[in-house]
């Protein structure tokens, strides 16, 4: 974690350690673990992102720094810390008003907007990160859902309580908020249902964008693909998650660096 600035922040009951790369004179990003844990791919992400002109901060909420690839671990982690209800459908993870809470301090120190990354698991995080006006550009990358694997209304849902949702598609109608959200054609966790989902409920306030991985794609991306922007990540021009990638810049040089 080199290069890193470590602090713990607390709310309420619940204290974390942060990692913060880049200084406060750039606009703010919250990257948010998707379930393999802080991986050498998520770090990759957070220099890749302060290498293009942002502050971030990587909330450890799970798992260890720069951690080995431990999806089984960390769903059982996250299903017994009380913080997050990961399992218990539509009913308030406290995780998210602790993260709530960061990004008002982010914005506080940064002095402008914030923007928000879910993944995975964190990724349906952003819909309730929206009630707080801290949050001005946010982003769902292949959002997840412990419960949704097996019927159509559990591959659709967000696992997020209904009011906390309702309110965030207000606010994103009333403020005129986007939501960016990421996902590959075929992926099994982050399915088609739950994209049109999304779609029905924030209407043009939802930017979509979708990767072909069908069998025998041109870019050769693996059918059960999920990671956007980590363990598919490819840096090479033109291909599909290098352009995703250079989506998810200029939706934040609109809505952030604009206001820097």
């Amino acid at each position: 974690m080199q290069g890193f600035q470590t602090f713990e922040f607390s709310y309420g009951d619940l204290t974390r350690e942060v990692y913060k790369l880049g200084g406060d004179d750039k606009p703010a990003v919250l990257l948010l673990l998707e379930l393999p844990g802080m991986t050498e791919h998520t770090v990759d992400f957070a220099r890749r992102l302060h290498r293009d002109g942002y502050t971030v901060y990587l909330p450890l909420l799970f798992g260890t720094a720069n951690s080995p690839f431990e999806p089984g671990k960390n769903i059982v982690r996250m299903c017994i810390q009380k913080e997050f209800n990961l399992l218990a459908h539509q009913k308030p993870s406290f995780v998210t008003e602790w993260l709530r809470a960061l990004s008002r301090d982010m914005q506080t120190a940064s002095g402008g907007p914030v923007g928000a990354i879910g993944m995975c698991f964190t990724g349906g995080f952003v819909l309730s990160l929206m009630i707080d006006e801290s949050i001005a550009a946010p982003v769902m990358s292949q959002p997840g859902y412990a419960g949704g694997m097996l019927t159509k209304k559990g591959k659709a849902a967000l696992g997020l309580p209904k009011e906390e949702v309702a309110q965030g598609v207000a606010r994103a109608k009333r403020d005129n908020i986007s939501v960016l959200g990421f996902r590959f054609t075929n992926d099994p966790i982050c399915t088609k249902y739950r994209f049109d989902a999304v779609e029905e409920m924030l209407g043009e306030n939802f930017i979509r964008y979708e990767i072909d991985s069908s069998l025998f794609n041109k870019h050769k991306i693996r059918p059960f693909a999920h990671a956007v922007h980590t363990i598919e990540y490819n840096d090479t021009p033109g291909h599909p998650t290098q352009l995703a990638y250079e989506k998810l810049l200029s939706f934040f040089g609109e809505r952030l660096l604009a206001n820097a």
